[in-house]
């Protein structure tokens, strides 16, 4: 009965651990997209108006060349 009441505790703990990594992964990874997000708008508030279609096709367009 011993065993079987540890066996039972021990899985619910390794549950406890695996569920809190997955929340502190999804956590840092809204984070971190957060952060993306914030670092693009500061750029693009610098930069101005920026066609990126019109600036890759010229860029191939000057390695083909």
């Amino acid at each position: 009965m011993y065993s079987v009441m540890a066996q039972q505790t021990n899985g619910l703990n390794i549950f406890q651990k695996r569920l809190g990594i997955m929340v502190g992964a999804r956590f840092r990874e809204e984070s971190r997209v957060e952060n993306a997000v914030k670092t693009q708008d500061s750029i693009r508030s610098k930069v101005g108006f920026w066609d990126g279609s019109k600036e890759i096709r010229r860029w191939r367009e000057k390695r083909v060349t």
